[in-house]
């Protein structure tokens, strides 16, 4: 079958196309074999291709196909009951990786019914994988959301950004602000945010800055999808004249920090320890001190650290965009095409962390590098 893969770690140059790579012969117990359709490259596909991960989350062995996120023809149901399911042999179903982001850039993948749905006819397979991908996370901290509250979203242009401020309007909150590096994008429909900053020319945990574009009352909750905002929230606590700057409440007063990601974005990690540290120790002491520190003047921390594996997140999530509900975002530079040039060019561009919404390879695309996708 044809499939991208790489024999080594390194950056996108390492991505190749061949024709001759091995069907999957034998499909795992409790999983499906679907026909790939479109695949959605997320921060995770690019960290493991660096290598960053190896020991935690690399491929068991090489060449290995990236890619964990896509929509595609489900052709054998293995052992995988359909009622109990709802979907069958021949149906389109979009799915998110459960076991490690790899296996999703070739012809043939197999895939977990854990965080699989059916896609609905009104929605194409690019837009069902975007879906799968950011857009089933981005439903996951909604939900951590209640209706009334004014939210910021820093790195709001991303993947989960985008349908992120999105679902938030559909869930009650009462002003949505974004920090991305195309403010004009986040204040455009599909978005639609009340208000934008430009993080790269703008200090966005500055509430001055904030107050010279409208804003006139702080947030109660920050969501940061970029990473090192607890760090500027802690220099800013540490001086009386820069602690009202501060552009959340005090948790005593209902603010709310929350994130998914550590404070260094391009993190390794290569040992049990270093993920312990990363992902739980650090996040288990701003935990307590901001919640039992009376006196400080910081939000609660809250640290996203297990987002839900659950088919109903799937299935509401698709169930939203074909009520045209909820709008998948595709980086308009693509859909990439299925060649060496094409999954080269999204790994680029998802590494450069310049993304309009999400960067998707379209299988049916062999021949040019990129499509004709619709700037959102």
């Amino acid at each position: 079958m044809k499939a991208i893969i790489s024999h080594n770690y390194g950056t996108f140059n390492e991505l190749k196309l061949v024709t001759d790579f091995i069907k999957p012969a034998k499909i795992p117990k409790g999983q499906m074999l679907i026909k790939t359709e479109a695949v959605a490259v997320s921060p995770g596909d690019v960290r493991v291709l660096s290598g960053a991960c190896k020991e935690m989350q690399g491929p068991p062995s090489f060449p290995y196909i990236p890619g964990g996120d896509l929509c595609g023809t489900i052709i054998d149901m293995n052992d995988v009951d359909p009622s109990k399911v709802g979907y069958d042999k021949g149906d389109r179903v979009a799915a998110r990786f459960t076991m490690g982001p790899r296996g999703a850039l070739g012809e043939f993948a197999t895939v977990s019914p854990k965080m699989t749905g059916k896609v609905p006819d009104n929605l194409s397979s690019e837009e069902a994988a975007v879906l799968a991908s950011s857009a089933t996370i981005a439903l996951c901290l909604s939900k951590r959301i209640t209706k009334g509250e004014r939210v910021i979203i820093v790195g709001g242009g991303g993947g989960v950004g985008s349908h992120l401020s999105q679902i938030l309007r559909l869930k009650g909150a009462a002003y949505v602000a974004a920090a991305s590096h195309e403010p004009h994008r986040m204040m455009k429909e599909p978005l639609s945010c009340d208000n934008a900053l430009d993080y790269t020319q703008k200090d966005v945990y500055d509430f001055t800055e904030w107050k010279k574009v409208g804003v006139d009352e702080k947030f109660d909750t920050v969501i940061d999808l970029s990473g090192g905002g607890w760090l500027r929230l802690m220099e800013q606590q540490s001086s009386k004249v820069d602690s009202k700057r501060m552009i959340v409440k005090p948790g005593k007063n209902g603010g709310r920090y929350l994130t998914l990601v550590p404070d260094v974005y391009n993190f390794e990690m290569h040992t049990i320890w270093q993920a312990m540290k990363l992902f739980v120790f650090t996040n288990l002491v701003r935990h307590f001190y901001s919640r039992f520190l009376k006196s400080t003047s910081l939000p609660v921390h809250s640290f996203a650290m297990s987002l839900d594996n659950d088919v109903e997140i799937m299935k509401e999530t698709l169930k939203l965009a074909s009520e045209n509900k909820l709008k998948a975002c595709i980086d308009d530079r693509g859909p990439f095409g299925f060649t060496t040039e094409g999954a080269q060019a999204a790994f680029q561009l998802q590494a450069s962390r310049n993304v309009r919404g999400k960067v998707v390879i379209s299988m049916k695309n062999t021949g040019d590098t990129t499509g004709g996708g619709k700037k959102l």
